[in-house]
């Protein structure tokens, strides 16, 4: 049997930055609280949401429809589309080169790989951008093999310039 509604989460979780400053948040809501109830629920609220959100993309199989949204305590909030199915999952190599940087005149050059589920009507859904193709690989391989879809590797070695 099938598994009816596909999850896959979009972004990294947060970072130990992000973590520290919701707990601030909290704290101060707490604090807040004694004095003014209702803006400290309000800012408790705000402290709460960074720990308990993440960018997913979910597809429902039973009805057919898809949606990119925010994830908030396993709930998708976003618009539904409808699934038309999937071509494949493909990998492209992205470089960027910036002009210079504050300690050098030299050009910089980035490299990362962006992996992206590619639907029979012609959408493309960036998954995720990743520093090395291995993360990339690892990262997209769990919904591959859920959808029964290949992965295509486009990242062709780029032009030495």
């Amino acid at each position: 049997m099938e598994t009816p509604l596909l999850r896959y989460r979009l972004t990294d979780p947060i970072g130990v930055t992000t973590k520290v400053y919701a707990l601030v948040i909290i704290a101060g809501s707490v604090w807040l609280f004694m004095s003014h109830p209702v803006a400290g629920i309000l800012m408790l609220l705000f402290g709460i949401f960074p720990l308990v959100q993440y960018k997913c993309l979910e597809i429902d199989l039973y009805s057919g429809t898809y949606c990119m949204g925010i994830n908030i305590l396993g709930h998708t909030v976003g618009t539904r589309e409808p699934y038309p199915g999937t071509k494949c999952i493909f990998l492209k190599k992205n470089r960027t080169i910036a002009s210079h940087s504050r300690r050098s005149w030299r050009p910089i050059a980035s490299t990362s790989f962006d992996s992206f589920l590619w639907l029979e009507d012609g959408t493309k859904i960036l998954l995720s951008c990743d520093g090395t193709k291995d993360a990339a690989i690892q990262r997209i391989q769990p919904l591959a093999e859920e959808l029964k879809t290949e992965i295509l590797d486009l990242t062709a070695p780029l032009s030495q310039a």
